[in-house]
């Protein structure tokens, strides 16, 4: 069988949401499908870029053009529309928060071009289809959710990962320990789980990733003389789902989300999980956790919610597979939708 040949263009290859969803789709689909990755990262002279994306669409031939950029897309759409590719997919992953004006208002003008070179709409979630691509057109059902699935069985509870990572961290098998995965950029909010920390002392505290506010993070920490909380930057060869089974509650203070991968990483891991008002209740599948504000008034609440008891769920697993969000699922519906558009589109 003929492969499908599937130019994915995506912002970086860091260990991102988006970067974690299309690799987890890349891992599944890679015997029928033929996927080039083009980085758009770090882009500053737009006119050398177009000139160098043509080239690659003159030297190549694609079947499907699929951009992971969100709001950005419309600069690879556009080359690709002008190079007369037939399918241009903008998959919206994201949606803006007016807290952060500038990247707010930078969105707001491009989504009104999100169409414009686009000929597929395709979203993470009901929220984010709306966003981009507008209520019209996702009440017409232009727009289809891709749903953001995993590999479930790479990320239940394993009580071998518990105490490798307990023992990494010098953290005791009694410690309670509550504990985030994410970028560490503004849009996650770790400020906020670091005022927790304070707020908090006789619980443990990990934050997991990378990013440009690590340093600003750890400043806090040596400031306010906090002992209870580590910054951890995994190991590249380590595998992070690990450290979801070291921990006890999983919180998510997002600014915003379009849907949370790590949510439903630790869903599956069994955990209950504290979002804030901002995440999108699409992402909250199996129900077990709840929504906070992330105010200074809402410590307190948070803070009342960790003094109660919330044992792991080894249920919640079963759930989220019976629910569509495995990948082997999720994979074959995405190849059976490039194979309808490659058939629309002839």
């Amino acid at each position: 069988m003929k492969k499908l040949k599937v130019l994915q263009i995506i912002g970086s290859m860091n260990a991102g949401g988006v970067e974690s969803f299309v690799m987890s789709y890349f891992r599944e689909l890679h015997e029928l499908c033929e996927f080039t990755f083009l980085c758009f990262d770090h882009v500053k002279h737009l006119h050398a870029f177009n000139k160098a994306l043509t080239k690659v669409f003159k030297d190549n031939h694609f079947d499907i053009v699929h951009s992971h950029l969100n709001t950005l897309s419309v600069f690879p759409l556009r080359v690709a529309k002008k190079c007369k590719q037939p399918i241009r997919i903008a998959h919206s992953h994201s949606i803006s928060s007016k807290k952060e004006w500038k990247r707010h208002l930078a969105k707001s003008v491009l989504k009104t071009f999100s169409k414009t070179y686009s000929n597929v709409y395709f979203s993470c979630s009901e929220l984010t289809g709306r966003y981009q691509f507008g209520n019209k057109a996702f009440d017409k059902g232009e727009v289809t959710v891709i749903k953001n699935a995993i590999k479930t069985s790479r990320f239940e509870f394993n009580e071998g990962y518990r105490k490798e990572i307990r023992n990494e961290l010098g953290l005791g098998e009694k410690d309670y320990v509550i504990g985030t995965l994410g970028r560490f950029v503004d849009t996650k909010n770790h400020q906020y789980v670091l005022k927790l920390a304070k707020d908090n002392q006789d619980i443990k505290f990990i934050i997991v990733g990378n990013g440009p506010l690590e340093v600003e993070y750890n400043a806090f920490l040596k400031e306010n003389n906090l002992s209870n909380i580590q910054i951890i930057v995994p190991d590249q060869n380590k595998e992070i789902a690990r450290y979801y089974s070291a921990i006890d509650m999983f919180i998510l203070p997002s600014l915003y989300e379009g849907f949370p991968l790590s949510s439903l990483e630790a869903q599956v891991n069994g955990l209950y999980i504290i979002y804030s008002e901002s995440v999108p209740k699409e992402g909250f599948i199996t129900g077990y956790g709840e929504f906070l504000p992330i105010t200074e008034e809402g410590l307190a609440k948070w803070k009342e919610s960790f003094h109660k008891p919330h044992p792991r769920n080894n249920k919640l697993a079963n759930v989220v597979r019976e629910r569509g969000y495995d990948i082997k699922d999720a994979a074959k519906a995405l190849y059976d939708k490039y194979l309808e558009l490659l058939e629309t589109h002839k």
